[in-house]
């Protein structure tokens, strides 16, 4: 019996939860990870309000860094001026990094029912990372595939914008040391490649009241 009213408990603070409003965030960002190179993301963040102020939700990012090495191996001249060139790729490395989290998010207005408000959020989740190596001068091509746990936090600032929909600008730490070959050592000992993808970024964006799941 008891177990029959916690989970009828569960279940309705989760529809309870369900029924709040939704809302979604679309945000463009720049991320500097510790063991790759600084680049750009994308992301979106769906949930529902828990109150005024708290909502959950589900957030996935979209990281990617492109190197290419291009030499020029031939440069002409034409009868009417241009100047083309022949160019050869050497070297095309992609990295990209794609963490899903669960978040809590807080807002609250600065002063009174002013347009600015903060914001602060944290969220637990798996971080995914794909790396693709193609080196023309050697000859090879190399695909890794490292994930792991991660975690993120994050906080900033809103601007109300309209009755729905706010545009925000947040800074925000994420923190995830991703795996791969876990294995065993000659000597019994667990072993496994590391790649750490912690660091701080940026992110800004426009939050819609009403639109989502």
């Amino acid at each position: 019996m008891k177990t029959m009213w916690m989970l009828l408990l569960v279940a309705g603070t989760f529809v309870a939860l369900w029924a709040r409003a939704p809302y979604t965030e679309i945000k463009v960002g720049y991320m500097d990870p510790k063991a790759a190179e600084a680049g750009y993301l994308f992301g979106m963040n769906t949930g529902r309000m828990i109150d005024e102020s708290l909502s959950w939700s589900f957030e996935a990012n979209y990281f990617q860094k492109t190197y290419r090495k291009e030499t020029t191996i031939y440069q002409s001249r034409t009868a009417s001026g241009i100047t083309p060139e022949t160019k050869q790729l050497e070297m095309d490395f992609v990295t990209r990094i794609l963490p899903v989290f669960v978040k809590l998010n807080y807002e609250h207005p600065l002063g009174g029912r002013g347009p600015l408000y903060i914001r602060a959020s944290g969220g637990i989740g798996w971080e995914m990372v794909w790396n693709n190596e193609k080196n023309y001068l050697e000859g090879y091509e190399q695909n890794r595939f490292y994930h792991g746990f991660g975690w993120q936090v994050s906080a900033g600032l809103g601007f109300e914008i309209s009755s729905s929909a706010n545009f925000f600008v947040d800074a925000f730490y994420n923190d995830s040391r991703a795996k791969r070959n876990q294995s065993t050592s000659e000597a019994g000992l667990p072993t496994w490649e590391e790649l750490d993808i912690s660091g701080m970024g940026v992110k800004v964006g426009v939050s819609i009241v009403g639109f989502g799941w």
